[in-house]
């Protein structure tokens, strides 16, 4: 529990750490928000009982010499992975989740950004989506590499067979 005592989880707002170096989460504005809750609500339910969907959830990554402590809008985490851990462990997954998202704002740091990519791949993450509300975009990254999705295509993702869904339904909010 070394992790715990280096980081502060409970600062307001919220603090992630990259490797150490605390950065904070940029204040999600209206676009933001809504997009993060579609998403939520898509993951959701093509999800069904296969694991935990969840917002703003914690993940601790063991990068050495320094540690990390990242909070995507969205994760999903299956639940075998979960199986086996104490509540604690549960609670406070030193893993990233299956599937990452990151909703940008216009205040988000591009570096900050990959650096964030980066580390979810090498810790877990299958899927990580870079989502672009402005744009109506979303960049799907994985081991294999990076798509680019706009309104009118339809994602899916071959390591996640259920997982798949219009991009325009993720902007549809953005119209009412």
């Amino acid at each position: 529990m070394q992790l715990m005592r280096e980081i502060d989880d409970s600062a307001k707002p919220y603090i992630e750490y990259l490797a150490g170096t605390a950065v904070p989460k940029v204040s999600p504005q209206v676009r933001h928000a809504v997009v993060q809750a579609s998403l939520a609500v898509i993951l959701g339910n093509l999800a069904q009982k296969r694991g935990y969907v969840g917002t703003e959830l914690r993940c601790y990554l063991p990068l050495e010499p320094r540690r990390s402590s990242l909070v995507p809008d969205v994760a999903f985490v299956a639940k075998e992975r979960l199986s086996g851990l104490s509540d604690e462990e549960r609670e406070r997954p030193h893993f990233a989740p299956d599937v990452a998202v990151e909703v940008r704002s216009d205040d988000d740091k591009r570096e900050y950004l990959e650096w964030k990519i980066a580390a979810y791949l090498r810790y877990g993450s299958i899927l990580v989506l870079d989502v672009l509300p402005a744009e109506r975009a979303i960049y799907a990254h994985t081991a294999q590499g990076v798509r680019d999705l706009h309104e009118g295509d339809r994602f899916s993702c071959a390591d996640l067979p259920w997982l798949t869904f219009d991009v325009g339904e993720v902007f549809a909010v953005l119209d009412e």
